[in-house]
């Protein structure tokens, strides 16, 4: 299983993005705010449920599966774990993990109930692949780290916003 942890460094104004497999990644705000957009049309535009008579509408599906995503566990536990020190994320009892390589390209690609998150397209370990409702987590981890470092999130689809 791949763990993916986002944290915000306030002296590059950038957000680190740390790989179980020891790979990290920083993203710029340039990057970050171009490809949100883009990723919010893509899961509105990949929701399952398109060919179900009198569905709603993918713009009130895509909402219904991202709140669901973020709510708790069948299990009662937190769907993400939020707060957390990320000061020292990765670090673990292993080696200190190697700068982070600053990205030149962000996508992602949708297909059935898998999403995958491309960071590197050419290397072994430069894609993450998970489930949509993973995927879902994935954005608004990303997201609640925009938000807590300042960035200007307007333009954002009214689902993917976090709430107060």
């Amino acid at each position: 299983m791949t763990q993916l942890t986002f944290g915000y460094s306030d002296s590059e104004d950038r957000i680190w993005l740390s790989v179980s497999t020891g790979r990290r990644f920083w993203l710029t705000r340039r990057m970050v705010l171009g490809f949100l957009p883009k990723i919010a049309d893509l899961l509105e535009k990949t929701v399952p449920g398109g060919d179900i008579p009198n569905a709603l509408p993918a713009s009130e599906r895509i909402a219904l599966e991202y709140i669901e995503a973020l709510e708790d566990g069948l299990d009662g536990l937190p769907a993400m774990e939020m707060n957390k020190e990320t000061r020292t994320a990765a670090l673990g009892n292993g080696p200190p993990p190697a700068p982070p390589h600053l990205l030149t390209s962000l996508s992602a690609s949708a297909k059935g109930d898998r999403c995958s998150l491309i960071l590197q397209p050419d290397t072994k370990d430069g894609t993450v692949s998970l489930k949509r409702l993973e995927f879902h987590r994935l954005l608004s981890a990303l997201i609640r780290t925009a938000t807590g470092a300042g960035w200007d999130l307007r333009g954002l689809p009214a689902w993917l916003m976090p709430k107060a």
